[in-house]
């Protein structure tokens, strides 16, 4: 149980951080109380995944945890973003960005890969503290 709570409570500050990284594209909700429930519902989804791979005998290791976890905190933000109030997903422009001599033009960013990288960033951050939290 105590494990549990742990995990919960990493994902939830993890998934917020993430959010919070991409305020052109989340809107997140102004009730605290519809804020505490987003965020519970992205601890727990990150929770359910090692049971869900167990179901499908799947060893949970880091990269099945990151897969999986991305995949179920992805479907779980698109049916938040259907579903809650004051949950929203804004499409947004990136702006061009030049580092030396790779340069990267402006272009739309569409609610799915705001979704996605939000997914992908708070498995892969979740997924490491889970390895290094065993030894």
């Amino acid at each position: 149980m105590k494990e549990v709570t742990k995990l919960t409570l990493i994902g939830m500050l993890v998934y917020y951080f993430f959010m919070s990284q991409f305020q052109e594209a989340f809107q997140l909700p102004s009730s605290a109380m519809y804020l505490f429930v987003v965020l519970l519902i992205g601890g727990i989804v990150l929770v359910l995944v090692c049971p869900f791979l167990n179901f499908l005998t799947i060893k949970c290791n880091f990269i099945t945890f990151l897969l999986m976890g991305t995949i179920l905190l992805s479907a779980a933000t698109y049916v938040m973003k259907l579903f809650m109030i004051d949950f929203t997903i804004n499409e947004f422009v990136f702006s061009e960005m030049k580092l030396g001599t790779i340069q990267i033009n402006e272009f739309l960013v569409s609610p799915l890969i705001s979704i996605c990288a939000t997914s992908f960033l708070t498995s892969f951050l979740v997924s490491i503290y889970k390895e290094l939290d065993k030894r």
